[in-house]
């Protein structure tokens, strides 16, 4: 009984792991699509905030609300102007407001771009 349990929670690791793949996949193509003129290649900032670091560390709910509302980790109007994505929808594709799933995506792509130089 050991033994299945042992190669059934090995089998779901390997799920797992080929998940996350696809997802950083997924979130680089939406980060690139829609922040990377603003924030950087490698989220170092320009025009738009530095999310290498401080933002790189937000929990996913005020990261969700500034990407939707403008707001930050505080519930504060962010102090550069950002597009209300939640209101005007993606660049590419056009118009989608993005949803949890695409979020979670480009949040876990911005995680990797902490240890990339610009």
């Amino acid at each position: 009984m050991k033994r299945v349990l042992l190669i059934a929670v090995c089998l779901l690791g390997g799920l797992t792991a080929n998940a996350v793949a696809h997802d950083l996949d997924a979130g680089k193509t939406l980060y690139t699509a829609n922040c990377q003129k603003c924030h950087g290649a490698n989220g170092q900032g320009g025009v738009g905030k530095k999310l290498v670091g401080d933002a790189s560390k937000w929990e996913f709910t005020a990261f969700k609300n500034a990407v939707l509302n403008g707001l930050d980790d505080e519930g504060h109007k962010l102090k550069q102007p950002m597009p209300l994505f939640g209101k005007v929808g993606l660049t590419d594709p056009k118009g989608k407001v993005p949803d949890d799933t695409d979020l979670q995506n480009v949040y876990a792509y911005i995680k990797t771009l902490s240890g990339k130089k610009g």
